[in-house]
């Protein structure tokens, strides 16, 4: 099961982190850019309905929200459902005749943990073998990729911002950086699905330009000295040919790059 990270970037030509959303700590809403909202937006979405109260204030950025179709992520479990794991969030109530800490998993009741953590952090949590929800005994704080190496199940996404696209790769936190570029663009190479051929990688990276498109970020990236998109990504496509209208915004040829990309991915990952 593959691992995602969204990653959100501007067009500076510094390499400064400026995103309001790292550096503000009262989380107003005061000059709040484009990447800020974007970064809360994706960042709530992926949060399990039952922990946003507790992990997002009140925020006008989230005012319209409700309006968005949810992501109903297998990690959005409901309080009747079971499952081997379960994201949660730690209270400040102290458990009772334990030195561990309470943690509100979006059940009827809180579980106890054998750790001792700060309130408000969320967690996922080990439930255990036994589907007796009402047992008292401790559950395991675990790693958030748990889920997927065990049970091979999508637990969400990460996003990392950037403050600019050389950012995006020198910043990338897995060892080594990505070992394939696919950059998308109007002005990419079409290519056929069924014809496109990755090779097999460890960390791939899909890199959406704004209105003007890639080629206006990297133009204005002092960090890079080449300036020509197909010299910086080994692929360059244009996953969207014969649009018809004048642009497609980003929201909408992500959506339609991840379905073109969905058969070539799956072929790579069968060669590992």
């Amino acid at each position: 099961m593959i691992t995602m990270q969204v990653v959100i970037f501007d067009n500076k030509s510094n390499s400064e982190n400026n995103s309001s959303y790292y550096t503000n700590p009262d989380n107003s809403d005061e000059n709040e850019s484009g990447a800020d909202f974007l970064i809360r937006i994706l960042k709530y979405l992926e949060t399990p309905q039952y922990l946003r109260k507790a992990l997002f204030p009140m925020h006008s950025s989230l005012r319209f929200v409700g309006l968005l179709p949810p992501l109903d992520a297998p990690h959005h479990l409901r309080k009747h459902e079971w499952g081997p794991f379960r994201e949660g969030v730690t209270l400040k109530e102290r458990a009772p005749n334990s030195s561990g800490t309470l943690v509100d998993v979006g059940l009827n009741k809180n579980f106890v943990i054998d750790q001792v953590l700060n309130p408000g952090t969320r967690v996922t949590v080990a439930m255990g073998t036994d589907r007796n929800l009402d047992a008292d005994s401790v559950r395991q704080i675990v790693s958030s990729s748990k889920p997927r190496e065990e049970a091979n199940t999508y637990w969400g996404y990460r996003v990392r911002y950037a403050s600019n696209i050389s950012s995006v790769f020198r910043e990338c936190p897995y060892k080594g950086g990505y070992d394939h570029l696919i950059g998308t663009s109007e002005h990419g190479s079409v290519t056929k699905s069924s014809d496109l051929v990755i090779p097999t990688f460890r960390h791939l990276l899909i890199a959406f330009g704004g209105l003007a498109g890639l080629e206006e970020c990297i133009e204005e990236d002092m960090n890079l000295k080449v300036k020509d998109a197909s010299e910086i990504f080994h692929s360059y496509l244009n996953t969207c040919p014969h649009q018809g209208s004048r642009t497609i915004r980003t929201e909408e040829a992500i959506f339609i790059s991840l379905q073109y990309f969905q058969e070539p991915i799956s072929r790579a990952l069968e060669k590992i």
